[in-house]
């Protein structure tokens, strides 16, 4: 058996070297694994998100009645508006008082669409999407939960045409809508955009 022994001597600058290497090697693997993320199509769907704005049917009465025009939903701007005051807090009915079939039915609030407070029974939504599947709304609804939103917030909701309408809300104010659909372009959804329901 030998007694040969081996020694490797590396100087200074072959160490800085070897450490330079090994960080351009790791930034290297890191900036190619960001660039196939930017380059991998979203996960969503492959079906364009129809962002329109559809009139809502009125909801079914026992007596007959002249039929009323159902108020159709509106985009409205996310632009401050002057502060007022906010409408009076709604008074829930228990669901066992049923208002007699002869009475005449309540007067409906007209909505004028420069007023930023919320309405009893509505309020301000922002419409994320509008889909024709319901696999595609819950997939748009996961990742609006994954960009930090709770899901009791998100809603998905079936229009008479067929269209799944996954909304977030509801927003005391136009303001606080309006930073909400800015958080929501810069994380790439499609449009979103503030409906009054």
């Amino acid at each position: 058996m030998s007694d040969r022994y081996y020694e490797v001597i590396i100087t200074g600058r072959q160490m800085a070297a070897l450490v330079a290497g090994v960080v351009i090697l790791v930034f290297t693997a890191f900036g190619l694994g960001v660039a196939v993320r930017l380059l991998e199509p979203p996960a969503v769907d492959s079906v364009p998100l129809v962002a329109t704005a559809l009139p809502t049917a009125p909801p079914p009465t026992s007596p007959p009645q002249a039929p009323t025009p159902a108020p159709a939903e509106t985009p409205v701007m996310a632009t401050p508006l002057p502060v007022e005051q906010p409408a009076p807090t709604p008074v829930l009915v228990p669901p066992s008082v049923v208002p007699s079939p002869t009475a005449a039915p309540p007067p409906t609030a007209r909505v004028e669409p420069t007023l930023p407070a919320v309405e009893p029974g509505g309020g301000l939504w922002v419409q994320v999407a509008a889909v024709s599947r319901p696999d595609l709304a819950d997939g748009v609804k996961q990742r609006v939960v994954a960009h930090g939103f709770r899901p009791e917030q998100v809603r998905v909701t079936v229009t008479p045409a067929g269209l799944f309408k996954v909304r977030l809300g509801t927003f005391p104010d136009l303001e606080s809508a309006g930073r909400v659909v800015a958080r929501l372009q810069e994380a790439g959804f499609d449009k979103p955009f503030v409906v009054r329901e």
